[in-house]
Order: structure tokens, then C-alpha cells, then sequence
């Protein structure tokens, strides 16, 4: 009887101790995860990315691939169709994906693990994607479908934190592996560009492409925003102020692009940017005593000449925000858009060579015009010239050579003369011009101009703005123009 209380009391005892071991283990344990069972990712996104090596290609993921994710972007906006940015902590990659509302299984903050093996990686514009296939008609991949999405795609937590990315314009790229494309970054003291400050996130019948930029080097320290004319925010008015903005990074080609979930990720409250012009600021031209005032860009290899600056979205109502100008030395037919260092026709002929016009003391200020939005200036491209003031002159007039440098470029740009007054015009004031205001149109020219100034702007003891601007897009087919200007000259009595 006494071994069998023993052996009972034993057991107890040992059941006891048993129950309290489990009971300090479980307490210990890390909390459950939620989530697809079994399923860990074995590759992380930049190593899946770097398979991709050349634009314009596909490639076959033949062999047992998962990668894991939180989704950065989705569709519920309209701003993204057809597709969602997941990221993990090596970078970011685009989903094509068919179907809407897709936002109700792979919401923003979801994590969603992918079995690659079947899938295959494209490009769009440079930007790396994951596809269903090959897409032999528009290049790149095609949409993977409904009813396959859930043999690839396997949907984990929710509500799991992205924190944004702080950086510079500067910080990005345009490569292929660039790490912080499809990835949530944030940018600090931005605005919209004043020549945007009336429009809509995107247009009437079309997407909208809108500046933003930093307060510092605005010329250079901007991109552009991209917005679906499908987004439920198309037709809300851009912020008008400065602060934080989030969003997803992309690129298309050479151009920088960023995406806004929706108008939350715009966070510009505070005042905009101190500076006139709406971002073009800097000492002016003062004139002198003695009539004329005459400026030849012969220096412009070092800098531009105080009080002359240059814009690609400059309007009727903005100088713009200033534009990038390169004193390295440009051969006439040179393609890149932007402001240049060219030589000027006078003592030149159309076939002079390259070396013949590198060697040209003679320089001109110029600009190459293209499509690209940030940089390309059609429309918007403008010369402009800030006067301290016109006190004590009369009678001013502007006199300069408006030159059509490559004979290839069969686009025509029409330009106009304009001017304004005070420290932030709000408008601009059109001018009769003697002399032809076109350039391109498979000419090599130089084109005498004068405008006789209205008397508005006679005796002003205030900042005068007088610009030579391409307000209307080019016209016709081919490569758009070079053009220059030199020799400009203010007289006056």
C-alpha cells in the first residue's frame, strides 16, 4: 500500500513539474506569426532583380524561388491599375497582375510571399516587373491572371509598417537595379512647381505629369509627379504650400518619377519656398549710365551672365522654376535636352565641324528642346533678363540674334517676347517684335530681332522681367530645335 501511494505521489509530482516546465516554455516562445504555413522566402528582392541585366529583354525564372514583400502601393485609389510595389529591406519590384480591387487581398501593409518559379521578369521603360509571361506584342510581361495568382501569390500579415525612405533627387538613378525604385520614399521641404500651382493632380482626358521640387537648386533638385487621370484624386487641386511628400519611386527611360498613393501622402502646409520669381531668384542686371547695355554669353564657358537665367516651364503666368544650364562647350547638333554653351553663327558656316565650332570664341546661349518633361522645355523653354530697375530710362528696347543652329532639326518652335514687373509676377505681358521668332524647321539661321519695350516699363523703381520664351508646344514631326540667342542689347534714352 505505502509503494503504491509512493508511486501515485511520484507521478503527480512529476506530472506537476512536467506541466510547469511547458507552462514557463510557452511563456518564453516569440508570438505566433501569422501567415501562410510553411512558407519562407529564400531569395530577397535585390538578388531576384539582379537576374535582370539588359532593358528590353524577359527572363524565364525556371527554378524554386520565393520572395517576400509588404505591399507599398495598390489600386485602391485608381492610381495604380492592374498592378502593386511590394519591398522588402534590399528594394522594391513591380507586380502585374489582372484583375481590379486588388487592394482587397494584397492591401497596402499586407505582406504577400511569391513563388517566382513559372513567372518572368520584364522591364517597362527600364523599371523591372514581375509578369505571367512573355509579352510578344508590347514587349516586356504580360499580366499574371486571376485564377493563377493564387498558385504564385500567397498573402501573409496585415497592417505591417513601411517606413519611408528620406531622400534626395540627387540619391536616385535610373538603373536597372537602382535599390529605391518601387520602394516608399519621402521627400522633405518640397512643393509643386509655381507653373503647376493652378492644375490638377492629373489632367481632363489624361495622366498628369506635375513638378515637384526642393526649396534649394530647384533646377536640379526635382521630379516628376505622376498621377491617373482614373485616380479618385484626378481632379483635386495640387497642394499649394511646402512640407513632406510620400510616395512610391519609379522611372520610365531616363526620366525620375514618383507616385502618391493619394492626396494623405501630400503633407505641404507650411509656407513655399523664399524666392522670386516663383523659384528663379538671384542678382539683377543693372544697366548703367551709358546706353546700350549690351551682353555677348562669349563667357557663359564659366557662367551665366549676372542677371540672365534660364527655365523649361515657364508660362504665361511664371517664369518657372529655373532650368539646368551645362557652360561645357555643345556641338549644334548635340541631342541631349537643356541649356548649352554653343557658338554662335557669326563667322561660322551650317557644315562648320565640330572642332570649328568648339574652337569659336564667338559663343552663343542656347537651349536643345525635347519631350522630357523636367528638362526639355517644350513648351515652357525661356531666356530671361532681370532688370534691377528701369529708373530714369526711357524708351527701352531689346535687340538680339535669334539663331536656328541645326539644319536636322525639323520642328518648329515659336518664340515671343514678354515682360513683367515686380519681384513675383503673376503675369506675363506679350510684345510686337520686328524680325522673325522661329527657329528649327531644317534651317541654320540668324535672325536679327528688335521690340521696341511698352512705356510700362519706363522709369520703374522696381525689378523688371523681360523674357524670350516658347509659350506654345513645336510643331511638326522630326527632332525638335537648337536654338540660341546672342548679342542681346538694351538701349534706351
Amino acid at each position: 500500500m505505502r509503494n503504491t501511494q509512493n508511486i501515485f505521489v511520484k507521478g503527480v509530482l512529476m506530472l506537476s513539474l512536467s506541466l510547469l516546465i511547458f507552462s514557463c516554455k510557452k511563456t518564453n516562445e516569440a508570438p505566433a506569426v501569422t501567415g501562410p504555413a510553411n512558407m519562407v522566402a529564400n531569395t530577397t528582392i535585390a538578388d531576384l532583380k539582379a537576374r535582370y541585366t539588359q532593358s528590353g529583354t524577359t527572363v524565364s525564372i525556371t527554378d524554386d524561388i520565393i520572395i517576400s514583400g509588404i505591399v507599398g502601393m495598390d489600386d485602391k485609389s485608381g492610381n495604380f491599375y492592374q498592378q502593386i510595389s511590394i519591398q522588402d529591406e534590399t528594394g522594391g519590384i513591380l507586380l502585374r497582375l489582372a484583375g481590379s480591387n486588388l487592394w482587397t487581398d494584397y492591401p497596402v501593409g499586407r505582406r504577400i510571399f511569391v513563388k517566382v518559379k513559372g513567372l518572368y521578369l520584364g522591364d517597362y521603360g527600364r523599371m523591372i516587373q514581375i509578369g505571367g509571361g512573355v509579352d510578344i506584342v508590347g514587349g516586356g510581361v504580360t499580366l499574371l491572371s486571376r485564377n493563377l495568382q493564387q498558385e504564385h501569390i500567397f498573402p501573409g500579415e496585415r497592417n505591417q509598417v513601411i517606413v519611408p525612405k528620406l531622400v534626395t533627387v540627387a540619391q536616385l538613378t535610373t538603373g536597372l537595379q537602382d535599390p529605391y525604385v518601387n520602394t516608399l520614399v519621402k521627400f522633405e521641404g518640397f512643393e509643386f512647381s509655381s507653373s503647376d500651382l493652378n492644375k490638377n493632380y492629373a489632367d481632363a482626358a489624361a495622366s498628369g505629369n506635375r513638378i515637384i521640387q526642393g526649396c534649394a537648386s530647384p533646377a536640379t533638385n526635382r521630379l516628376t509627379l505622376r498621377t491617373s487621370n482614373f485616380s479618385n484624386f484626378a481632379t483635386f487641386p495640387v497642394a499649394q504650400g511646402n512640407g513632406d511628400i510620400l510616395g512610391i519611386y519609379s522611372v520610365f527611360n531616363n526620366t525620375k518619377q514618383f507616385t502618391i498613393r493619394d492626396t494623405t501622402d501630400v503633407r505641404f502646409n507650411g509656407p513655399r519656398c523664399a524666392a522670386g520669381g516663383g523659384g528663379i531668384s538671384g542678382p539683377g542686371i543693372n544697366l548703367g549710365a551709358a546706353s546700350p547695355y549690351v551682353i555677348s554669353f562669349d563667357g557663359i564657358g564659366t557662367a551665366l551672365p549676372t542677371g540672365v537665367f534660364v527655365s523649361t516651364s515657364a508660362t504665361s503666368t511664371s517664369t518657372g522654376s529655373g532650368g539646368s544650364f551645362s557652360n561645357a562647350k555643345a556641338a549644334w547638333n548635340f541631342t541631349s535636352a537643356g541649356f548649352r554653351n554653343f557658338a554662335s553663327t557669326t563667322g561660322l558656316s551650317s557644315a562648320a565641324t565640330i572642332a570649328a565650332q568648339d574652337a569659336s570664341a564667338n559663343r552663343a546661349l542656347g537651349v536643345r528642346q525635347t519631350g522630357t518633361l523636367e528638362i526639355g522645355g517644350d513648351p515652357g523653354a525661356a531666356f530671361i533678363f532681370l532688370l534691377e530697375n528701369t529708373t530714369g530710362r526711357n524708351n527701352l528696347k531689346i535687340d538680339f540674334n535669334l539663331q536656328s543652329l541645326d539644319a536636322g532639326s525639323a520642328r518648329v518652335t515659336t518664340w515671343s517676347v514678354d515682360y513683367a514687373l515686380g519681384d513675383n509676377p503673376a503675369s506675363f505681358t506679350a510684345t510686337t517684335a520686328t524680325g522673325s521668332l522661329t527657329t528649327g524647321g531644317s534651317t541654320w539661321s540668324n535672325q536679327v530681332v528688335s521690340v521696341n519695350l511698352p512705356a510700362a516699363l519706363n522709369n520703374q523703381n522696381q525689378k523688371v522681367w523681360v523674357r524670350i520664351v516658347a509659350l506654345t508646344p513645336t510643331t511638326g514631326g522630326g527632332s525638335r530645335a537648337s536654338t540660341a540667342i546672342d548679342d542681346v542689347k538694351f538701349s534706351w534714352n
